[in-house]
């Protein structure tokens, strides 16, 4: 396996350091950091996998989550595979602080050698790097909602904005996305008529479009249902639901 694998943890225990020692008994080039993003950044162009070792400790401490945080960012914006490995009784406590790991593949620990390599093998063979951000195009023509949005996700996706529905058009022309957020009431072209404009053109036709709604009455859900979007979200929803929901969609739409 030619490229060097890099362990990274903010601490050098000796359960690391003896799995830096295991992947170097099977003739693997490793070495073994900490958490320092630059160093990483550095690290990129000759890195085959990086794996990611995340001690107990770092729930609850906020300077390790903004650390983690921002590595994070920086391996979504990197062609190369990420391996987790951790405490499998603390997996949903790290995706709830931050769910942007949840784009990467985790092994519960402890991990033996062989299959840490087995994973290795396999991310090697499917490519790895397939975790680049994902695209959201937002088409709202509330500019403050829309951005609030956007901050919302930008942590874990590169969000686009555009406030009507004949920009977003336009911008689909020239641009990819992997997902849309459609306002459903918007003045000239609302929702509904970009949604069917999308589906005259066998380049957008196939684009998954969520509808924005403010209203949440059953009568207005069927109508907005009825135009067979991939879902709905209310404009009330709080930050963590909206990640949720986003995070759901991509992990179902993603293995279907």
């Amino acid at each position: 396996m030619e490229g060097t694998i890099v362990i990274i943890s903010h601490q050098f225990s000796v359960v690391v350091k003896s799995m830096e020692r295991g992947l170097a008994s099977r003739g693997l080039d490793v070495k073994l950091i900490d958490d320092n993003v630059q160093e990483i950044k550095k690290l990129e162009s000759e890195t085959k996998a990086f794996i990611l070792y995340l001690q107990d400790s770092i729930i609850g401490d906020k300077v390790l989550t903004k650390s983690l945080f921002l590595l994070c960012d920086t391996f979504m914006t990197m062609d190369k595979s990420v391996i987790l490995i951790g405490n499998g009784n603390y997996r949903r406590d790290f995706m709830g602080e931050i769910p942007a790991l949840d784009n990467f593949v985790w092994i519960d620990r402890p991990v033996e050698i062989d299959r840490l390599l087995d994973v290795i093998t396999r991310e090697e063979k499917r490519g790895g790097g397939l975790h680049r951000k994902k695209k959201i195009l937002i088409i709202d023509d509330d500019m403050t909602y829309a951005q609030m949005i956007k901050i919302w996700l930008g942590d874990t996706y590169h969000v686009e904005i555009v406030i009507d529905g004949m920009q977003g058009i336009s911008w689909l022309a020239k641009n990819e996305t992997d997902l849309i957020l459609l306002d459903y009431e918007m003045p000239v072209v609302d929702g509904p008529k970009v949604l069917e404009m999308l589906k005259m053109h066998e380049d957008t036709a196939s684009i998954p479009v969520i509808f924005l709604t403010g209203i949440g009455t059953k009568e207005s859900i069927e109508r907005v249902m009825a135009l067979r979007p991939q879902g709905y979200i209310l404009k009330s929803t709080t930050s963590e639901e909206l990640n949720k929901t986003i995070r759901d969609f991509f992990k179902k739409h993603d293995n279907s």
